[in-house]
């Protein structure tokens, strides 16, 4: 029997894609605009500031290598040992001063205190032991000396612009550490030729032409993550050393993989390639394609490459399928909602999940091609007969609690589960008229435990460069409580006396935070847990394990005899917890090995 063709995959147009048409008569500035209003990461906002120093290069003032070098050992435990100018001799810096410097951090400092204390401090490896040489033969030079012949050097975030012929000084370099600096292009006579490693990542290298042929040979590692990297610089990555075998080229703007892997095929000894956070790296064939073209390839984003996740056949990547993917958000569950009270009759109530996306939300988009930002929101003159009748419909319309009373109900007792969040709804205003998308998942009713449809929101993506930046900020998923009140029957309308009542009030019940990552291309979706147990509106990443296996039940948790209780944390099945729990999965679409 002939074996069944592929099933035939409808893909959405590009070129004509809303998230990439810019029109002719576009107004000025509107990518700034787009950008406006977004809820950044604290590493994403960090990003964004030294990309702005590269921008404005005229303000930042020229520092050499041997300058960022004296600067670091200054500002650390080594400047002690290494000033000839200073009154207290090696012994007293050694058996007084570094000793009361060591342990005043590791007693009193605070977590951060004590990160920027080692940074400060780590120039080389086994610092302590070069400053102990120096302090046996009672001789400062012997310090320098010893420093010099270090194989290890980290000169990381001193606002190195240039490098200079002091770095040649050290004679048997094989790991230098560039990281976090302002340095732009490289002299190429002044890199060590017995590097082995070179890490230059968060500089503001746009390309390297200029130095790649002159990287020393036998060099096996370079990072330049964090930099300004773009598809013009990919040519020259085919002429990095032959015996290269770690990239780092995470965290950069490349956007087209093809020509990056063409490049990449000439380095024959490479096992090792970072690409996350670049727009390439959320392509929807991005791992399978880099797999099938570098079968060397033994660790691809710091995941280790398996067996089963390259393709058994050969492979051809649709075009489409490198410029574009799908953006997923999936609710879980949300368990444990205050039960809400019994509604008037006519009055259907819902419970949903909503949330926006900005930089993929194709109304906004639209509207900031020509419109401020400020006028994303507009409120509609009132009528004047409008605050007549909220007067009349607060008087009218008692809050639940009220409601109860009048008929002689305990509003607990209708509800022990009730909140009094339910008396704070408030009607949704026809005035009110956004120009962005509020993405809903569907309306479910209460339950101990509420399952949504899965996928809830999901979106076309042909922007790389808006679905990479969407997983670099945080995102606001509302739970939300509805209720729609019937219309007036007939009668009513005729009247002149009939009131407008409202058809729809809503209450917010969380509004959960979700700091995203870069997706990681061996996983569906990144997980998020929040209760309100937490004492805070932000949820936690799940990290690698998978909130969608988890199984929740109402009765109870049957243990076999003889055999151990389950770990709830660990268990697939467990009961709901007591507090308001919600569980979501922000992922991309991957075309897996099959």
């Amino acid at each position: 029997m002939a074996p069944k063709p592929p099933t035939a995959v409808t893909r959405p147009p590009i070129s004509d894609s809303s998230l990439v048409y810019v029109p002719e008569d576009v107004v000025e500035g509107y990518q700034e605009r787009i950008e406006t209003g977004i809820d950044w990461t604290l590493i994403e906002l960090g990003a964004q500031h030294h990309r702005r120093k590269a921008i404005n290069r005229e303000a930042i003032p020229t520092i050499t290598f041997s300058d960022g070098l004296i600067n670091k050992i200054n500002r650390g435990y080594l400047k002690g040992f290494l000033d000839d100018t200073s009154c207290i001799n090696l012994d007293q810096q050694w058996e007084q001063i570094l000793p009361a410097t060591l342990w005043d951090n590791e007693k009193f400092a605070t977590d951060e205190g004590k990160i920027l204390f080692n940074g400060i401090n780590c120039l080389t490896d086994d610092l302590i032991k070069l400053i102990y040489k120096a302090v046996v033969t009672g001789n400062r030079d012997t310090l320098w000396s010893e420093l010099k012949m270090a194989e290890v050097l980290r000169v990381n975030n001193e606002k190195i612009t240039e490098l200079d012929v002091g770095l040649l000084e050290f004679k048997k370099l094989v790991s230098l550490n560039l990281c976090g600096n302002y340095i732009m292009d490289i002299e190429p006579n002044f890199i060590p030729p017995t590097l082995r490693a070179l890490e230059l990542q968060a500089n503001h290298i746009s390309n390297i032409n200029s130095f790649v042929e002159s990287l020393p040979h036998h060099l096996i590692y370079i990072g330049l993550a964090k930099n300004l990297l773009t598809d013009e610089s990919v040519d020259a990555f085919s002429r990095l050393p032959f015996n290269l075998t770690v990239l780092d080229l995470s965290d950069n703007d490349i956007y087209h993989l093809d020509p990056l892997l063409d490049a990449l095929v000439r380095l024959p000894n490479l096992t090792s390639l970072y690409l996350v956070g670049n727009p390439c790296s959320v392509c929807a064939t991005y791992a399978r394609l880099i797999l099938m073209v570098l079968p060397r390839l033994k660790w691809l984003d710091s995941r280790q490459v398996l067996p089963t996740d390259r393709s058994l056949e050969p492979y051809e990547a649709h075009p489409d399928d490198l410029r574009s993917s799908y953006f997923y958000f999936t609710v879980f569950r949300v368990m444990s909602a205050p039960q809400p009270p019994k509604p008037e009759k006519g009055a259907t109530t819902a419970f949903h999940v909503e949330l926006e996306l900005p930089l993929l939300d194709v109304e906004r988009r639209k509207f900031l091609l020509y419109r401020r930002y400020e006028s994303l929101t507009e409120i509609l003159a009132p009528p004047e007969e409008e605050e007549v009748e909220k007067a009349i419909s607060t008087v009218l319309r008692p809050s639940t609690k009220a409601l109860s009373t009048i008929k002689g109900i305990d509003v607990d007792e209708a509800s022990s589960n009730a909140s009094n969040v339910y008396d704070h709804l408030v009607t949704k205003s026809s005035r009110v008229i956004n120009n962005f998308t509020t993405f809903e998942s569907n309306k479910i009713q209460w339950a101990k435990v509420m399952n949504f449809q899965e996928p809830t929101v999901k979106i076309f993506c042909p922007d790389l460069f808006a679905l990479r930046n969407t997983f670099r900020s945080v995102i606001t998923v509302n739970l939300v409580y509805s209720i729609v009140y019937a219309k007036s029957g007939k009668t009513e309308k005729k009247s002149s006396h009939a009131l407008k009542m409202p058809t729809e009030q809503r209450v917010v019940l969380a509004s959960i935070k979700c700091t995203l990552r870069n997706p990681d291309w061996t996983q569906p979706s990144q997980h998020f847990h929040w209760d309100d147990s937490l004492g805070t509106d932000e949820a936690i990443h799940w990290g690698d394990r998978d909130l969608a296996v988890i199984q929740y039940t109402q009765a109870p948790v049957k243990v076999v005899k003889g055999k151990p209780e389950a770990d709830p944390a660990t268990s697939s099945r467990q009961l709901p917890p007591e507090n308001l729990t919600c569980h979501f999965g922000f992922g991309i679409e991957t075309i897996r090995a099959s």
